[in-house]
C-alpha cells in the first residue's frame, strides 16, 4: 500500500496505492464539494492533483447524491478518476454537536460507494479542553475505531489520532490506534492550532503522534492546506495534507504564497507565473465579477499549493528539506519558534539520512540543532583516539599530514559542528557545508561550548592563537603537531561510520589506491577490495572482503538479518526487501552502509539501507537494503566501486 523511494528529515517521498490508484507523497488532497464544486474535478486532475477528499456524510444525507453514489460510485459522482478519500462527518460533528449516522454505518457506506480511503467517525476534540473531556472523547473515538476496523471492506481505512493538546493522550491515542490494524492515520483536532498560528503546539502534536504510530503507515495532517507549512509538516513526517483553504481564502479575496497570504485588494502585481497570474493583472482580477474572481483566485491558490508540494518533493529527493524548512520558517516568527522547538526531539535523528546529495547550509542558529549536528556529536564518541593532547586549529588551517598522530589529536574548531577531527574533514557533512564568514555570535558561543566539553577528555590542550576560546596553551605554527599517517585517518573514518572498533578491523594490512586528484579511492588487501572511499561524501562503500572484516564487530552492529527464503537471492546480489527482514540493528539509519546476514550471522551481501532499523521490521513493501555486492558476486569485486559516487 505504501512504499518509500526517497527521504530527508522525516519527510518521505513515496507511493501510496489504494483502490488500484496510485498517488505520490507528500500529497495535497483538495477538499471538494459533492454538490457545489465551482472548479471541475477534471481540471484538478489536469493541474496535477492525483487525489481529492470529499464528505461521505453529506453524500449520505442527500437522497439524490446517495442514490447516484450507490449506483455508480463516488468517482462517477464527482467525475474524477483519481484517488478519492472520503471524510466521515466528523467535521459536522465538531460544528453542530451531532450527526445522524453511526460509526459502523458510515464506514459501510464509504465502502459501498467505492471510496479508495475511508475515515472513521472520530470525536474531533479541540485544543486546550480539560484532560477529563479529552480522555472521555478519546475513549469514545477508540471505541468507534475498534467497531469500524472490524467492518468487512475493500477500501483502505484511516484511524484518526486525537487527544487535544495533552501530550500523553496524543501518544496513547497513537499507540492504541496503531495497534488496531488501520491502513493510515490522520492527525485530527489541529485546525484551531493552525488558525491561531500555534505552530509550536502543532509540532508537539505531530511528533508525539509519530513517536507511537507504526512507521510503515502514511500520516495525514487534517486541515493543513496552506503552502507556508507544507515543508515543516513534511519534515516532521506528515505524508498527506488536505484543506478547503484554497476556496475559503479565495472567497475572502486572499492570495496564497509559500511565504504567507496577501490580500488582493492591496496587491500591486501578481508575484506568480501560474496560468491565472500569467493571464491577468492584479487590477483585472479586482475588476471581475465577485463569483468569477473567487474562482480565479481559487485556481491560483491551488496552483500555488501544488507548486509548493512539488518543491517539497524535490527537496526530499535532493536532501535539502531542512534548508527549505529553514527558509520557510522565516515567513513567520511563530513558525521559526516551532522549528527551533521541534529540533529538540531526538526522534528526528533516527529518520534523517546519514549522507545526502546536498551540502549542509547554515541559515541561522536553529541549524546548530539539526539532526546532522546532533549525530556528529554522537559519532565523535565512537572514535578510538590515540593522542592524549588536543590541538585546536581554526577553519581553513591544517597540521602536516592527513590526520592526528599518536601523541596529538588534531581538530578544527568549527562554528557549525563544534569540533572536527582532522581525519574526518572529508566526511559528510563535515567537509560539505556552507556558513557565514565571520561566524555569528550564536555560532561562536556554540563552538566554545562544544570545544570546552570535548576538551575534558584530554590531558593537555593546545589552541591556535587566532581562536579566542579561553582554553589551553596558545601556539602560532601548527607544523610541530604532526604528521599523522594515512592509516590513522582511515581508522578514524571507519570508527565514525561503523562504530568503535571498526577501524582496527577494517584497516590492517592494506594497500591504498589513489585517484588522480590525490584523494584516496580504494582500499585493498592484496588483490581483494576492502572498500571504496566515495568521493562525494567521504564514506566507505564496502566490498565483500571489507564486510567480512566488520563481522568482527559484536552483533547486531550494522547488521540486517534476512530469512532463509530471501538469503539465496540476496547472496546473488538482489536487493533485500523489507518483508524478508527478520532482525536489524536498531541504530541503523537511512543511507547507512550495512551488512546483510542470515540467521547464523553468515555474510550474504553488503549494501545501503533505505530504511532505519525499526522501519525494516515494520514495512511489508519496498526495499530495505539496496544491495551492492552479494556473496556470489565476490569474484568480480576487484572491478567494483564504479558508480558509487552517488550518496543517495
Amino acid at each position: 500500500m505504501f512504499e518509500l523511494r526517497h527521504r530527508d528529515a522525516m519527510g518521505r517521498l513515496g507511493t501510496l496505492e489504494a483502490g488500484g490508484r496510485r498517488m505520490e507523497t507528500p500529497a495535497l488532497l483538495p477538499v471538494v464539494s459533492p454538490k457545489l464544486q465551482k472548479i471541475k474535478l477534471r481540471e484538478l486532475r489536469e493541474m496535477g492533483f492525483e487525489g481529492v477528499i470529499t464528505n461521505s456524510y453529506l453524500i449520505h444525507r442527500d437522497e439524490g447524491l446517495r442514490e447516484k453514489a450507490l449506483k455508480g460510485g463516488v468517482h462517477r459522482l464527482l467525475d474524477y478518476d483519481g484517488l478519492v478519500m472520503t471524510d466521515s462527518g466528523s467535521y459536522q460533528l465538531y460544528e453542530y454537536g451531532r450527526v445522524e449516522i453511526g460509526a459502523r454505518e458510515i464506514v459501510e457506506f464509504q465502502d459501498a460507494i467505492g471510496t479508495d480511503i475511508g475515515v472513521i467517525l472520530d470525536i474531533p476534540t479541540p485544543p486546550d479542553v480539560t484532560r477529563e473531556r479529552a480522555l472521555a472523547e478519546l475513549e469514545e473515538t477508540l471505541s468507534r475505531a475498534q467497531e469500524s476496523v472490524g467492518v468487512e471492506r475493500r477500501c483502505l481505512l484511516a484511524g484518526t489520532v486525537q487527544g487535544s493538546t495533552h501530550p500523553d493522550l496524543r501518544e496513547e491515542s497513537a499507540r492504541r490506534m496503531g495497534s488496531l490494524g488501520f491502513d493510515l492515520h490522520p492527525i485530527g483536532g489541529v485546525v484551531p492550532l493552525m488558525e491561531a498560528y500555534r505552530f509550536r503546539d502543532l509540532a508537539d502534536v505531530i511528533l508525539r503522534s509519530k513517536l507511537r504510530l507504526p512507521p510503515e503507515r502514511p500520516v495525514h495532517l487534517f486541515g493543513c492546506g496552506h503552502p507556508m507549512i507544507f515543508s515543516f509538516a513534511a519534515a516532521l513526517g506528515c505524508d498527506l495534507f488536505d484543506s478547503a483553504a484554497y476556496a475559503l481564502y479565495a472567497k475572502d479575496g486572499r492570495y496564497m504564497t509559500p511565504e504567507g497570504t496577501l490580500r488582493l485588494e492591496e496587491m500591486y502585481t501578481l508575484p506568480c507565473t501560474c496560468p491565472v497570474c500569467s493571464r491577468y493583472e492584479a487590477q483585472e482580477l479586482r475588476a471581475m465579477d465577485i463569483g468569477e474572481r473567487e474562482v480565479e483566485l481559487a485556481r491560483h491558490n491551488l496552483y500555488a499549493s501544488l507548486q509548493e508540494i512539488k518543491r517539497v518533493r524535490q527537496a526530499i529527493h535532493e536532501g535539502s528539506l531542512w534548508a527549505l524548512v529553514e527558509q520557510r520558517a522565516r515567513s513567520h516568527p511563530r513558525l521559526l519558534e516551532a522549528l527551533t522547538a521541534a529540533l529538540g526531539y531526538e526522534v528526528l535523528e533516527r529518520s534523517d539520512p546519514v549522507t545526502k546529495g546536498s551540502p549542509f547550509f547554515y541559515s541561522g542558529e536553529e541549524s546548530l540543532q539539526r539532526p546532522e549536528v546532533r549525530r556528529h556529536f554522537l559519532r565523535l564518541r565512537e572514535l578510538d583516539t590515540q593522542g592524549r593532547e588536543l590541538v585546536l586549529l581554526p577553519e581553513g588551517r591544517r597540521s602536516p599530514g592527513p590526520a592526528s598522530g599518536k601523541k596529538y589529536h588534531i581538530c578544527r574548531a568549527s562554528p557549525v559542528f563544534g569540533v572536527v577531527p582532522q581525519e574526518l574533514e572529508d566526511v559528510y557533512p563535515l567537509g560539505s557545508y556552507e556558513g557565514p564568514s565571520p561566524p555569528t555570535g550564536a555560532q561562536v558561543g556554540f563552538m566554545q561550548a562544544a570545544v570546552a566539553a570535548y576538551a575534558k577528555g584530554f590531558g593537555h590542550v593546545h589552541t591556535h592563537s587566532s581562536l579566542d576560546l579561553g582554553i589551553g596553551e596558545t601556539f602560532e605554527d601548527p607544523a610541530g603537531f604532526g604528521p599523522g599517517d594515512v592509516e590513522t585517518k582511515l581508522r578514524g573514518m571507519a570508527d565514525y561510520q561503523f562504530g568503535r572498533g571498526a577501524g582496527r578491523l577494517l584497516v590492517r594490512r592494506i594497500r591504498v589506491e589513489w585517484a588522480r586528484t590525490g584523494r584516496m579511492r580504494r582500499l585493498y588487501s592484496g588483490k581483494k577490495l576492502l572498500a571504496t572511499v566515495r568521493a562525494s561524501d567521504g564514506f566507505y562503500v564496502l566490498g565483500m572482503e571489507g564486510a567480512k572484516r566488520l563481522l568482527g564487530l559484536p552483533a547486531p552492529r550494522n547488521r540486517v538479518v534476512v530469512d532463509k527464503e530471501a538469503g539465496e537471492f540476496v547472496g546473488a546480489g538482489r536487493n533485500a526487501f523489507a518483508k524478508f527482514v527478520r532482525a536489524a540493528d536498531p541504530e541503523i539509519r537511512p543511507h547507512q552502509e550495512v551488512l546483510v546476514v542470515d540467521g547464523d550471522d553468515s555474510l550474504l551481501a553488503t549494501g545501503r539501507a533505505l530504511l532505519n532499523g525499526p522501519e525494516m521490521l515494520a514495512f511489508r513493501r519496498g526495499i530495505a537494503v539496496r544491495v551492492r555486492h552479494g556473496l556470489r558476486d565476490e569474484e568480480g569485486e576487484a572491478q567494483g566501486g564504479e558508480g558509487d559516487d552517488d550518496p543517495g
